[in-house]
């Protein structure tokens, strides 16, 4: 279970996706904002306006934390997000007064994982993100791919390889999480393929948190059941 309430901080860090961008959280951003939170939405290197490529999380988390304001935030990051999350936690937790990490894992990519990735990102910058979309229509429902197709579409060729070999390079982070000592809230789709709830379990046990399952999701819980996911983030952080 969570521990004691620390404090529910007044601005929220939320990270996107991969290949998506910072527009995935419209409707979240929105709710929150409307219940008195300021919320901080950035694009990741390569995505969305944002130039550049990633070239580590590391590097990239260092990057952020830099731009951050000061005083604890929550923390919020879904796939993708989730990793770099962890990554600003690493680095500097006492930033950070609460965390949800949604639609995510704490493990290493297996060897297989990290080969698939590294020949993505090379046929990304051959081909450009074309054949991202083609498989995005088939794990997606319709009402989901509709949203993130134009996401995909925005990112650049340099910023999908980035990101992919970023987190094939990444360690696990068991670690982090046993030394995260704010509340934590873990979301997943009941439905996930990619993150399925029993990795979601893994991290709600290593950092003492909270899981949710939304029914009727797949990897993108957020976008696949707005109203669900989006009341779960109102009761945990305001």
């Amino acid at each position: 279970m969570t521990p004691p309430d620390s404090g529910r901080p007044r601005t929220v860090l939320m990270l996107h996706a991969y290949p998506l961008n910072a527009r995935m959280w419209d409707d979240q951003k929105a709710a929150l904002e409307a219940a008195g939170l300021t919320v901080l939405a950035p694009d990741l290197p390569g995505f969305g306006a944002a130039p550049g490529a990633m070239t580590s999380l590391e590097e990239t988390a260092a990057d952020l934390l830099a731009t951050l304001p000061a005083g604890p935030l929550a923390l919020v990051g879904l796939s993708m997000g989730g990793y770099l999350a962890m990554g600003l936690l690493a680095q500097a937790p006492d930033r950070f007064a609460r965390v949800v990490l949604a639609d995510t894992t704490l493990r290493a990519d297996p060897p297989e994982k990290v080969q698939d990735r590294h020949a993505q990102a090379d046929r990304v910058l051959e081909e450009g993100p074309g054949f991202l979309v083609d498989a995005a229509r088939d794990e997606h429902p319709a009402a989901t791919f509709r949203r993130v197709q134009p996401m995909i579409e925005a990112a650049t060729p340099e910023g999908v390889a980035g990101a992919l070999r970023a987190m094939a390079a990444r360690g696990e982070s068991r670690s982090v999480l046993a030394g995260l000592h704010v509340p934590l809230l873990v979301l997943v789709g009941a439905d996930d393929p990619v993150t399925p709830p029993d990795r979601a379990q893994e991290i709600a046990d290593a950092g003492r948190g909270d899981l949710i399952v939304i029914p009727g999701a797949r990897h993108l819980a957020n976008l696949d059941q707005p109203a669900a996911f989006t009341q779960a983030l109102l009761d945990f952080l305001t």
